[in-house]
């Protein structure tokens, strides 16, 4: 793996020298830009929200960059521009990429089954499609596992492919007829990639991507945090007047779902290659941008797995993990690129408006400074009291179901998507991206539902069957 490539790059302050050298030697054309983009930030990082990199490109070119508060607070190292950080998903974009292009070169079938490719996978009916549109029928979460593992033995998705076919011999639903987030669909994506290529996973994505572009910071991590070489970015929250480590899990080798460390100036790199156009070949781009049927219904994802708008010119994906989260945003109509990635457990409504400021700087539109809603609170158990019709004037109908140990959300007659509760305040959707708050009085009358590119405010209908 090429992950020894961590302390090449040894992160000093005189890295954010450079870093604070470039941006100011691209001139005064940019000025307004960097005004813009520090007054979303440095306001963020006095209320001890934001710590980690930004990086905006134009062309191919970044026009700013900067790095904010510390990757190790014990060692004493800087977050730079340039230090690798955990991209969570992120990584399923690159995964994705591999999937299409290795079809468009003829070397596998994207509707052929994955036991062409991995005989010992345990259910025929899953195409290698399947696996990388989130519709596969797999154990949706890693805690499926951790009966299995001792605590001190290395995860490989190997190891938990075979524990699938042991204990989970027929998948959850019919593979396509539904909509579940699938991390580890990436990671089988991932063997089915080493198995068709002949090679690591981690040295398909080097030599395909990683070496194309000039990601030199970007890695396969190791499964063991005591073989890592150098100084590792940790995750931070701050609390009680100091920052506390809120760290990735160890003993983590899967690869393809996740586990690769970016820079954010890597990051950047790859949003651009997409911007520019030769991310992948233009066939493989144009067939893997296309949305993947799912029962009948358009995904969400295209099967790049980018978020887009109706356009298919503007596009994003994000990762999270614990107290990581990282955007690649790419637009191909002005070629332009935004990254970040924070490693301080930013609040969840924070997250995505930091996100849309972002963009809007690079655009040179205002960003949003009024404070969120009043929401509302809620238990795990009170969270069911919000099931029910809603009707948004942008949207039309949005139907939140209780399935007795969680929520799903229907927007019309289309998919239905699991909901998180990511804080009292606060539910994720990630099918369509949505985070989500109530406001109401004594109950909730308003749901408001925000992503990179949709706006909404939802009015309960009450129906008989709705009632609280």
């Amino acid at each position: 793996m090429p992950f020894s490539r961590i302390a090449a790059r040894p992160v000093t302050a005189a890295a954010v020298a450079v870093a604070a050298l470039l941006v100011a030697c691209s001139g005064s054309r940019y000025q307004a830009l960097a005004e813009r983009v520090n007054a979303v930030m440095e306001p963020l990082v006095a209320a001890h929200e934001f710590s980690g990199a930004v990086v905006l490109a134009r062309k191919g070119r970044i026009i700013y960059q900067r790095g904010f508060g510390m990757a190790n607070h014990e060692a004493g190292v800087p977050f730079t521009p340039d230090t690798p950080a955990d991209g969570g998903s992120l990584a399923k974009t690159l995964t994705a990429a591999g999937i299409w292009l290795l079809q468009y070169e003829g070397r596998l079938d994207v509707n052929a089954p994955v036991t062409q490719y991995l005989p010992g996978y345990p259910h025929a009916g899953t195409t290698v499609l399947h696996l990388i549109s989130h519709s596969n029928g797999l154990p949706p979460y890693y805690e499926f596992w951790d009966a299995h593992f001792a605590p001190d033995e290395v995860r490989t998705t190997k190891k938990m492919l075979d524990i699938v076919a042991r204990e989970m011999p027929a998948p959850s639903f019919p593979p396509g007829s539904a909509f579940e987030y699938s991390n580890f669909g990436f990671d089988v994506a991932a063997l089915v990639i080493e198995r068709v290529a002949g090679m690591p996973i981690a040295d398909f994505l080097e030599q395909r991507f990683f070496s194309r572009f000039g990601m030199d910071a970007t890695f396969a991590r190791p499964g063991r945090f005591a073989d890592w070489p150098g100084v590792r970015t940790m995750g931070y929250r701050w609390r009680d007047g100091g920052w506390r480590v809120v760290d990735v899990y160890d003993m983590e080798a899967f690869i393809g779902g996740s586990n690769l460390y970016f820079s954010v100036a890597d990051l950047s790199r790859w949003a651009s290659a997409n911007a520019r156009g030769p991310a992948i070949a233009p066939g493989a781009f144009a067939a893997g941008q296309r949305r993947p049927a799912i029962g009948g219904h358009p995904s969400p994802l295209t099967g790049l797995s980018w978020y887009c708008d109706e356009s298919g010119n503007r596009c994003y994906y994000t990762g999270s993990i614990n107290a990581f989260h990282g955007l690649a945003y790419w637009d191909r109509n002005n070629v332009e690129a935004v990254a970040f990635i924070s490693n301080s457990a930013m609040s969840p409504w924070t997250t995505i408006t930091l996100q849309r400021n972002l963009v809007a700087a690079l655009a040179g539109e205002p960003a949003e400074t009024s404070p969120p809603p009043d929401f509302m609170s809620f238990d795990a158990i009170s969270a069911a009291f919000l099931a029910g019709t809603w009707s948004a004037a942008n949207l039309g109908e949005l139907t939140l179901r209780s399935t007795g140990t969680g929520l799903r959300l229907r927007v019309g007659s289309g998919l239905e998507f699991d909901v998180f509760q990511v804080s009292p305040e606060i539910f994720y959707v990630p099918g369509p991206d949505y985070w989500i708050g109530f406001t109401g009085a004594q109950a909730p009358s308003s749901m408001h539902l925000r992503s990179m590119f949709v706006d909404a405010v939802a009015s309960f209908r009450p129906r008989a069957q709705d009632a609280r």
